[in-house]
């Protein structure tokens, strides 16, 4: 389960937001964007890493893949992540509602996506299918914004030694 204290979202109850881990921007041009936040925050950056493919499902299209290019800020605890998404794939759903989310560590994805769906979120892309519990992330978002992303903790691991890195 999640941490106590809840941040609440309009009537919604929203613990995640208790646990954020990372802001997530979907950025044109990676190695740009790098280069101008380190500049203007004096950010260091963990080692850019490809994704291609991604496999993941969204409800419109089932499975589907997506080609990403990823790094996190060193500096946190609230670690800025920096994603190059090749057009055409999946991750096309989640830049059409928004170019920025907050990443949340959660114990139980799939506990958590039945959660917040239960309280009118919507599920935008997720790491796996319903059947296989939504995998290890999955994209939320309720009315307008903001976008979530619960991120969980059996992968944390490798992201802090990622960062780390």
């Amino acid at each position: 389960m999640l941490a106590a204290n809840p941040f609440i979202v309009g009537e919604y109850d929203v613990k995640a937001f208790a646990r954020l881990h990372h802001h997530g921007l979907i950025v044109p041009d990676i190695a740009r964007a790098m280069e101008g936040m380190t500049v203007q925050f004096g950010l260091d950056w963990a080692p850019v890493r490809k994704f291609e493919p991604l496999r993941v499902w969204t409800p419109e299209g089932g499975w589907s893949e997506a080609h990403l290019t990823v790094t996190y800020s060193r500096q946190g605890p609230i670690h800025f992540e920096l994603i190059e998404v090749l057009p055409g794939g999946a991750y096309d759903a989640l830049l059409a509602v928004s170019e920025a989310h907050v990443g949340a560590w959660v114990d139980d994805v799939g506990q958590e996506v039945e959660t917040l769906m239960a309280q009118g979120w919507r599920l935008i892309v997720a790491g796996a299918s319903p059947k296989h519990r939504y995998g290890q992330m999955a994209y939320m978002v309720q009315g307008e914004g903001p976008v979530l992303e619960l991120v969980g903790e059996p992968i944390r691991p490798m992201i802090e030694e990622w960062i780390g890195a």
